[in-house]
Order: structure tokens, then sequence, then C-alpha cells
């Protein structure tokens, strides 16, 4: 995350513990690339993914273009911030998933 154009943390303040992240890659002048959205299992359904992707969808208003990947399942998800679904090459090697 160091090298991102930006990252957003949730934090539980109270317990001192990371819930989550979203960060950006971008050039900061026309493209970004929204590669990890990451909440702990235990936080999810709370708003704290909707959250995440809001902060970094204000800090990248400016630019032209926003784009991520997704599996099926998420789409809904992203549609209700104005994304739409489009096409897309990738590769998931989930045998080296590593997370909950």
């Amino acid at each position: 995350m160091e090298n991102s154009y930006k990252t957003v943390v949730a934090v539980n303040t109270e317990k001192r513990l990371i819930v989550g992240f979203i960060n950006i890659i971008s050039d900061g002048v026309m493209a970004a690339y929204i590669p990890l959205l990451e909440v702990i299992s235990s936080y999810r359904k709370r708003g704290v993914g909707k959250e995440l992707v809001k902060r970094a969808m204000e800090e990248t208003k400016h630019l032209y273009m926003i784009d991520l990947s997704c599996d099926d399942n998420m789409v809904a998800f992203y549609e209700r911030f104005g994304m739409s679904r489009a096409n897309a090459m990738i590769i998931r090697n989930y045998d080296r998933q590593c997370g909950e």
C-alpha cells in the first residue's frame, strides 16, 4: 500500500484494529484502478466496505476513469456506486490467495 496513489483504512479505535482498507493506483491525471477492497469477515455487512468505496470515489472523482475488476458476486455491490459492468480479462490463482 505504500506506493499506492491513495489508501483508505478503516480502524476500530477501541480495539486498535484495522478492520478494512481500499487502495487506489493512479497516474493522478486521468485514470485510477482499485485493486483491493478488503474487510475482515467479522466486520462485513456493517457498512465498512460501503464507506471505504465512498471515500475512494471522493478521492478519484476528478479523474476520467476509475476501473476495478470483481467477481460476479460483487457486481451488485459496486453498481450501487454508479459503476457499470464491463468486460475484463483476468487470471485468478485462488490457491495463492491468502487471508480469510
